[in-house]
């Protein structure tokens, strides 16, 4: 889940009220009117070059439906964003539509409108919305942003891969032990790390829930990395690269997403990614690809959720519009064109014309891939439980990058590594 935000410069505003039409940030002092011709700032992160598209189409939607609104999306790379947005924020250029990922939410609340009065407006109704979906992007009871899709993490692997090692593929429900002899099979058999490691914290956190339980933040926000459950699971993740060596470790603190990276490209034969990748990853990796849910440990099983969605800036001058711009963007119409376009919906009703997608893109690659789908995203979805971060995740994240890589590398002990982390961020 990539563009730099355009800043508008007190020349251009000025410019634009000239002409009739008023620019949105986070500064002035323009007066809302329903009529009024507006240009609506949309800060999204990178969707890729077919996810571009869709969210251009539906920013292109608003405006045909309410002429006197214009919506200008600018998406920089997901690693970029929230750096960005902090700095907007300090100078005032805050977007109106502000895109969400619900682990950032705390640490960005205090700079969104809740939404509950805006979007009853519109006509939002809760029950036309998977609920784990909706709830992931609230805080303190409060609705800061309308989800636009479902997301879960599941196992991809190459199916050419198990084959060429003379393996079953694996079933939902298969363990850490059957993980482990298939990795160490594949690894021998083609000559490459089977398993690809990541620094993502949705991917790596999942893997670790998935084996012992294990979680990283408190349910009341507070980092807790030297909890006994993620110092056993951190430890033997590390040991998958250190110890059984069937694991690829990333060249660099900076590679973010590695495991994911690696496995499209061919070198690692499975990675953990989530479920907004599924036809992307199906389609653009030469080889087949198959999906399973996340290997479950002795006290774990089950898989790490997190949502993200659309909302309103506080300092947005035109906050009436920018509702009737995600009303546009979130409605019926947006979400069915997008769940045609293979992205899993958090509208409840188009399901089913999400698998109809995959099946269409897929399925002549890798016969029957849409049906193991809808297998594997039940299965991943019943077990799913929201990622619970604190209010300085985007910080946190950067430092676990720069200590877990001594980790996987073997130069720095994983409860060494933990506790380097938890002193340096922990609250």
């Amino acid at each position: 889940m990539r563009l730099r935000l355009k800043k508008l410069g007190a020349i251009a505003v000025g410019l634009a009220m000239l002409a009739g039409v008023s620019a949105c940030t986070s500064s002035g002092s323009s007066q809302d009117s329903a009529n009024k011709n507006v240009t609506l700032q949309w800060g999204f992160w990178d969707q890729g070059a077919a996810g571009d598209k869709t969210y251009q189409q539906l920013a292109d939607q608003v405006h045909k439906k309410y002429p006197n609104i214009t919506v200008k999306l600018t998406q920089p790379p997901f690693a970029d964003y929230f750096t960005k947005l902090q700095s907007q924020l300090a100078a005032g250029t805050t977007p109106c539509i502000v895109s969400m990922q619900s682990l950032r939410l705390p640490g960005f609340a205090s700079a969104l409108e809740p939404l509950g009065d805006l979007m009853k407006e519109q006509g939002f109704k809760t029950s036309d919305w998977d609920s784990g979906a909706l709830k992931a992007l609230q805080y303190n009871g409060e609705q800061y942003a309308i989800p636009y899709g479902l997301s879960t993490m599941i196992l991809y692997y190459n199916k050419d891969a198990f084959a060429k090692a003379g393996l079953a593929e694996p079933k939902p429900g298969w363990t850490v032990a059957d993980f482990e002899a298939d990795a160490k099979k594949i690894t021998e058999a083609t000559g490459k790390p089977a398993f690809g490691q990541s620094f993502s914290d949705l991917h790596m956190f999942s893997m670790l829930y998935a084996k012992d339980g294990a979680l990283p933040v408190t349910s009341k926000g507070k980092l807790d990395l030297t909890n006994s459950a993620m110092e056993k699971a951190f430890s033997w993740y590390s040991g998958l690269s250190t110890g059984q060596k069937t694991a690829s470790t990333p060249a660099s603190s900076a590679d973010i997403p590695w495991g994911e990276q690696q496995f499209v490209a061919g070198n690692v034969s499975m990675a953990v990614d989530g479920t907004w990748d599924l036809v992307q990853n199906a389609t653009t990796a030469k080889f087949n690809v198959g999906v399973v849910t996340l290997p479950v440990g002795s006290k774990g099983g089950g898989t790490l959720s997190a949502n993200s969605g659309f909302g309103i800036s506080k300092t947005c001058q035109y906050k009436k519009q920018a509702a009737q711009a995600i009303s546009v963007i979130v409605g019926a119409d947006a979400s069915k064109t997008s769940a045609e376009q293979g992205n899993q919906p958090a509208r409840s009703a188009d399901q089913s014309v999400f698998f109809d997608a995959v099946a269409k893109q897929v399925d002549s690659k890798t016969p029957g891939f849409s049906a193991q789908a809808k297998e594997v995203l039940a299965d991943s979805s019943k077990g799913a439980t929201p990622f619970i971060s604190t209010s300085n995740w985007d910080q946190t994240t950067k430092v676990i990058a720069r200590q877990f890589i001594l980790s996987y590398t073997g130069s720095q002990s994983p409860k060494q590594t933990l506790q380097n982390v938890q002193s340096q961020q922990g609250q």
